[in-house]
């Protein structure tokens, strides 16, 4: 039998600000999660877009978020978003309060 991985998501915030925390990649299947704090008025990346190479999976689990595409979806709190790979991105707080998420991304980063 293996041992699971356990994180306690509560210990991890304060290290998932600023920066996007890596709490488990793996190389087969290529995959990678993790867990990130969006402060309000903050825009996630700061100019321009992001992709990835793997669809991306992310559960809010607090705060509520836009995720700009060539469309704007406002995301909040018990929401699954998830964006195609390869599909340009941005998103911004605009809300009081951090935005808490757990995201997945399966496939190239």
């Amino acid at each position: 039998m293996t041992d699971i991985q356990l994180h306690d998501l509560d210990s991890n915030w304060s290290e998932s600000t600023d920066e996007p925390l890596t709490l488990h990649a793996s190389d087969d299947p290529q995959a990678e999660t993790g867990s990130f704090v969006i402060e309000p008025g903050e825009r996630v990346p700061e100019e321009g877009t992001t992709s990835h190479g793997g669809d991306e999976v992310s559960v809010i689990l607090s705060g509520e978020i836009e995720v700009v595409t060539e469309d704007s979806h406002t995301v909040g709190e018990g929401t699954l978003s998830v964006i195609p790979a390869g599909v340009e991105h941005y998103s911004v707080n605009h809300g009081d309060e951090p935005v808490k998420l757990v995201y997945t991304i399966l496939g190239e980063l």
